[in-house]
């Protein structure tokens, strides 16, 4: 595709679409497998994730796009020629870009013959080779990260979480480029240095669990700067969550409003030389969404910040306990060396549930009918009334608990999520 018009994915298998023909007709990737349908193009500046993969060797799991030399192939049969427009952005993983970086691009070509599995074909792989330098002859030094690569899962510890921020702040006044709408140079050094005031979440096991569930069921919230629990953050989750597979967020503060971004863990599956290499250039997360958030700001229960609101009113609310994490030891040497002072890490659990029997709770709009069962209640929100003469309402999430008469049987029909409520594991800040 050509560096003028914007790139496009199907909005059915998320896959970016090449060219093919004047004017331009969307296709598939040669090497795609698909179920047969027909691509439908949307702008892939619309969606958090695309399935992409290296342009270099089917890898599927990019970090940049590279930029190079316009590339096409021309295919001649009976009918005469057709050009497949290549373009002059090429999507690198990791593995290749060390190998580019590093003047190897014989191991590229290498990696490319074995995905296609035409190792014994020197024509097929003089013809991989004669695309690649087509591209590399004319590259740029400039290079974009690609933001919309799912990655698999990447465990980040409480221990972890200053070198992610220092790394993430890095990303934001470093050189690379970053995609919409993280382009604009101030807004980026804006963001870092709200990182480096940011005070650091993370959020364990059972109480991810807890907010990623509240956040399915979120209402319509106001947004108000004492909904926090601090002016600038960073949240980080025991894993995944939602939909969206959010791993952090951040809020970052301005005079009038706030910047939320959502981020995805990068390099899970990765080691050696290219896993150093992405954590010293990247780190361990790349933004995926950012959104302006006013104050007061009526936010719906969808918004892609959910998992974030949520996770601030079950903090606000009192339903967790928040405790330290010692510092690890390299990361001290490098704050002391740097006269830093050392980062609090507060880790989020789910606060110890009251010795209140659950069978003696009464469940809102509780008309006082008798029951021959006992059944429970699941999780949900309550908007409570607070403020003057109580006349403004705030989002509270409500446990499970269970309705009914104290020795009457529990219905076990109803399904309901129960959370515990332990303490860190050691392996958890580690």
């Amino acid at each position: 595709m050509t560096a003028s018009r914007e790139e496009m994915a199907c909005q059915i298998c998320l896959s970016p679409l090449n060219t093919l023909g004047t004017p331009p007709t969307y296709i598939h990737p040669i090497r795609l497998t698909t179920d047969g349908h027909e691509p439908i193009p949307v702008p892939v500046s619309g969606l958090d994730t695309v399935d992409r993969t290296c342009d270099f060797c089917g890898d599927p799991y990019p970090v940049w796009t590279l930029h190079g030399g316009e590339v096409a192939a021309v295919a001649v049969g009976p009918a005469g020629g057709v050009v497949q427009n290549f373009g002059d952005r090429w999507a690198a993983c990791a593995t290749c870009h060390t190998h580019i970086d590093d003047g190897k691009n014989d191991k590229v070509v290498d990696r490319a013959v074995r995905t296609l599995g035409v190792g014994d074909q020197p024509q097929a792989r003089e013809r991989i080779a004669q695309l690649h330098q087509g591209f590399l002859s004319a590259r740029l030094p400039e290079r974009t990260l690609i933001t919309t690569t799912a990655w698999p899962t990447t465990t980040i510890t409480a221990r972890d979480l200053p070198k992610v921020r220092d790394r993430l702040a890095h990303l934001y006044r470093g050189p690379d480029s970053l995609p919409a709408p993280f382009t604009a140079t101030d807004e980026r050094h804006q963001i870092a240095d709200g990182l480096n005031r940011a005070h650091l979440f993370w959020i364990d096991k059972d109480f991810t669990e807890l907010a990623e569930h509240a956040a399915d069921i979120l209402p319509e919230v106001t947004i108000t700067r004492d909904l926090m629990p601090s002016t600038d953050g960073l949240i980080v989750w025991a894993r995944p969550v939602t939909s969206r597979q959010i791993t952090a967020a951040t809020w970052t503060a301005r005079h009038d409003s706030w910047k939320v971004i959502n981020y995805r863990a990068s390099g899970g599956g990765l080691d050696g030389k290219p896993l150093q290499r992405l954590r010293e250039d990247v780190g361990w997360l790349a933004p995926m969404n950012a959104a302006r958030v006013d104050e007061p700001h009526l936010l719906p229960g969808d918004h892609p910040a959910a998992a974030l609101v949520a996770t601030w009113l079950l903090i606000r609310q009192q339903a967790a306990d928040v405790t330290t994490a010692e510092a690890d030891k390299g990361i001290r040497k490098t704050y002391a060396r740097a006269n830093r002072p050392m980062p609090v890490v507060r880790i989020v659990r789910i606060r110890a549930h009251s010795t209140t029997r659950a069978g003696t709770r009464p469940a809102s709009g509780d008309s006082g009918l008798s029951h021959t069962n006992r059944f429970w209640v699941s999780g949900h929100w309550r908007n409570q009334p607070h403020g003057p003469g109580r006349t403004l309402r705030r989002a509270v999430y409500i446990n499970p608990f269970l309705r009914g008469p104290d020795d009457a049987p529990i219905k076990l029909s109803t399904t309901v999520r129960m959370l515990g409520s332990r303490r860190p594991e050691v392996g958890d800040q580690e």
